[in-house]
C-alpha cells in the first residue's frame, strides 16, 4: 500500500516538476542571442556543404576573363598608387641607410665590460672549503 501511495504521489509531483523545466528550458531557448542559434548548429553539423554539392569548374574557364577592372581602369588605379606618398621611394639613399646600421652597431660592439670575476685562488679556496671528506672514505679497504 505505501508502495502504491508513493508512486500515486510522486508521479504526478515529478510530471509537473519536469513540464515546468520544459517551460523553462523552452523560455531559455526563445532568449538565447543569436549565436546560440549558429553555435547549436555547428555542434550538430547542421550547415555544412555535402560532397555532392560542391560545384565543378568549367574546363574552358580562364582566370583572366574573370578580371573585372578594364585597362583604362588600371591605369588610373595605377597613376593614383604613383602619386600616392606612402608609395615613394624614401629620402635617403643607401649609403645613409648603411651609416645609420653602423652607427647602432657601434653601440653594440665594445661588448661586455671586464668580469669582476673570483681569481684562481679564490676558486680553488672555495672548492677546498665544500671538499669534506665522506663518512665512507677511509672504511672501504682496497
Amino acid at each position: 500500500m505505501k508502495n502504491t501511495a508513493i508512486l500515486l504521489c510522486g508521479v504526478p509531483l515529478m510530471l509537473a516538476s519536469g513540464c515546468t523545466s520544459f517551460s523553462k528550458v523552452r523560455n531559455a531557448m526563445a532568449d538565447a542571442p543569436a549565436w546560440y542559434g549558429e553555435r547549436r548548429a555547428e555542434i550538430r553539423g547542421e550547415g555544412y556543404p555535402e560532397i555532392a554539392d560542391i560545384p565543378t569548374v568549367d574546363p574552358n574557364w580562364k582566370p583572366g576573363k574573370a578580371l573585372t577592372v578594364s585597362g583604362a581602369e588600371m591605369a588610373i588605379i595605377q597613376a593614383a598608387f604613383a602619386t600616392d606618398a606612402r608609395a615613394q621611394a624614401p629620402a635617403i639613399g643607401e649609403a645613409e641607410i648603411v651609416a645609420i646600421a653602423a652607427e647602432i652597431r657601434s653601440e653594440f660592439e665594445p661588448g661586455l665590460p671586464p668580469g669582476d670575476f673570483f681569481t684562481e685562488t679564490e676558486i680553488a679556496a672555495i672548492r677546498a672549503s665544500f671538499n669534506v671528506p665522506r663518512v665512507t672514505e677511509g672504511l672501504i679497504t682496497p
